[in-house]
Formats: C-alpha cells, sequence, structure tokens
C-alpha cells in the first residue's frame, strides 16, 4: 500500500465522516474492535477481501488506500478544520432519525434567517 503509514489516518477520517464509533465500524466491516485500532494506528493492515466489507460499510477506499477523492460530488474538508461543536454536532446529525434531522436542519435555518434580518434591520 502506498502511503501507508497515511492510511490509518485516512480510516479514521472516513470513519469519523459516517459518524461511527471504532467499536460500531469494526462491527459493520466484520472485524474486532482491536484489530479496528490496530488499522487506524497503523499497526497492521487490512487483507483485501476486508476492504471490500469496508466498502460495502460506506467507507471510501479509494480515499483511504490512495490519499484521493475521485468522486467530485463529496466534499472533504480536513477533519482538523471543523472545531469540535461542529463534529458534535455532525455525529448527532448523522445518528438522529429523518425526524430528528430535520429538526435539527429547521433550527439551523431558522437562526440563519433571523441573522440575516437582524443584519439588514441595522
Amino acid at each position: 500500500m502506498n502511503n501507508s503509514s497515511d492510511f490509518g489516518n485516512r480510516l479514521k477520517t472516513e470513519r469519523k465522516k459516517l459518524g461511527l464509533t471504532q467499536a460500531q465500524a469494526a462491527e459493520k466491516c466484520g472485524v474486532s474492535a482491536r484489530m479496528w485500532g490496530d488499522y487506524e494506528r497503523n499497526i497492521s493492515q487490512p487483507k483485501a477481501e476486508q476492504l471490500f466489507l469496508f466498502k460495502n460499510a460506506g467507507i471510501d477506499i479509494d480515499y483511504v488506500m490512495t490519499g484521493k477523492n475521485n468522486n467530485v460530488e463529496t466534499f472533504r474538508q480536513p477533519e482538523n478544520s471543523l472545531s469540535n461543536k461542529e463534529l458534535e454536532l455532525l455525529a448527532l446529525f448523522r445518528q438522529a432519525s429523518e425526524l430528528g434531522q430535520a429538526v435539527i436542519l429547521s433550527a439551523a435555518r431558522g437562526a440563519e434567517k433571523k441573522e440575516i434580518q437582524t443584519n439588514s434591520s441595522k
């Protein structure tokens, strides 16, 4: 694998993008939580057949393996460019039901409209 030292970091980024803990990602991908941790710490590398399970779980294998994202529809920010509050909100949004996500979006849109109205009345 090229850039194997970055493999674990990119795998961790993909896991967090999906809003999963290490244990949840491990379960979805058919490996132990300890093994998943070893992957993220670059102690161990998954076998090819495991990568197919990763892909089926929603992980962008091209990105994890090469660092390149071929999907132009996906917008990626470096993980550390989001604040802790933003990361928490993203994780909560991903875990919420459809109704919960609608409420979150409605609240965010309402706050945006209120801010625009406040700024325009000045």
